[in-house]
C-alpha cells in the first residue's frame, strides 16, 4: 500500500504535481481503476428530482434560498426533493418560521468555471443564503487548485456585492467512496485534500463562508453506507441530512443569520 504521507512528500518535491508523486505507472493504475469505479457507480445514479420551489407559511417573512453547483447540490441520488441538501436545508429554515423560496441553477457535472453562469442565473431571485457545492468534478477534470479558487472566488464575491450570505461546502474526502481502491483512493486523497485547501481561503477572502466537509461528515459517510445513495457516490437522503446540518450549523453561527427577510 502506498501510505497518503508518502505520496504527499512526493507530489510536494515535485511541485505539487501528483502524477509526478504517484509515479507513471501508479498514476496509470489509478486512473484504470478510476475507469472501472465509474462503471460500478454511473448505471446505478438516480437522475435529481425536479426542485420543490416554496417551502413554510406564505404568510412568514420572505426567505429565498438558492442552490449552486454540481450534482451533490442538484440533488441526483434521491427521488424526492424533500430529500435533496436544498430540501433538507428548506424545511428545516421552514420549521424555523420562515416562507421559504428554493432555486437552483446547480447542474450534474458542473466544474468550478461554471459558477459564473449559474450566478448570473439565480441573481434576479436576490437570493438570501446561497449554499454552494462544487469540486468533485474539478477533481475528476484535473483542474488546477489555482484554477478552481479564482472561479470560486469570483462567484463568491458577486454573490456578496448582491447580498447574500454565502455558505460553501468545501470538496470533501473523496477517498471515502467505496468504488476506489488503492492508489486511486490515495490520490484522490491528496487532490481533494489541495483542492479543499485553495477553496478555503478563496471563500473566505470574497466574504463567504467555507465548511470543512472533510473532517466529521467525511467520518461519518466512511463508517456508514446509508449515507449513500444505491449508486455509493452521492448521497442518500439521510446523507444529504448528515451534510446539511453541518451547513446550517455553520449558517447559525454568522452574525445576523436570523435576519431573514433584506427586503
Amino acid at each position: 500500500m502506498v501510505g497518503r504521507v508518502r505520496i504527499l512528500v512526493s507530489a510536494s518535491a515535485a511541485g505539487g504535481g501528483a502524477a509526478v508523486g504517484a509515479g507513471v505507472g501508479l498514476w496509470r493504475l489509478a486512473l484504470f481503476q478510476g475507469t472501472a469505479a465509474d462503471r460500478r457507480v454511473r448505471p446505478l445514479t438516480t437522475p435529481a428530482p425536479p426542485v420543490r420551489e416554496y417551502y413554510g407559511n406564505p404568510t412568514d417573512a420572505p426567505f429565498t434560498l438558492a442552490m449552486l453547483g454540481d450534482s451533490s447540490a442538484q440533488g441526483t441520488g434521491v427521488h424526492d426533493y424533500d430529500d435533496t441538501l436544498g430540501g433538507w436545508l428548506a424545511r428545516r429554515l421552514a420549521a424555523e418560521g420562515r416562507h421559504v423560496r428554493v432555486v437552483s441553477a446547480a447542474r450534474d457535472g458542473a466544474r468550478s468555471e461554471h459558477l459564473a453562469a449559474q450566478v448570473a442565473q439565480i441573481a434576479v431571485a436576490g437570493p438570501n443564503l446561497v449554499v454552494i457545492s462544487i469540486g468533485v468534478n474539478d477533481v475528476r477534470n484535473r483542474t488546477s487548485p489555482a484554477t478552481v479558487a479564482r472561479h470560486l472566488r469570483a462567484a463568491v464575491a458577486d454573490l456578496r456585492r448582491g447580498g447574500a450570505q454565502v455558505i460553501v461546502g468545501t470538496t470533501p474526502d473523496l477517498s471515502v467512496i467505496a468504488a476506489v481502491r488503492t492508489p486511486l483512493r490515495e490520490v484522490l486523497w491528496l487532490l481533494g485534500r489541495r483542492l479543499e485547501r485553495a477553496q478555503t481561503p478563496a471563500v473566505a477572502a470574497a466574504g463567504g463562508w467555507p465548511v470543512t466537509l472533510r473532517t466529521s461528515v467525511s467520518r461519518a459517510f466512511a463508517t456508514d453506507g446509508s449515507l449513500f445513495a444505491a449508486d455509493g457516490l452521492h448521497a442518500s437522503a439521510r446523507g444529504n441530512a448528515v451534510i446539511g446540518a453541518a451547513l446550517l450549523t455553520a449558517w447559525a453561527a454568522l452574525p445576523g443569520c436570523r435576519g431573514s427577510a433584506r427586503r
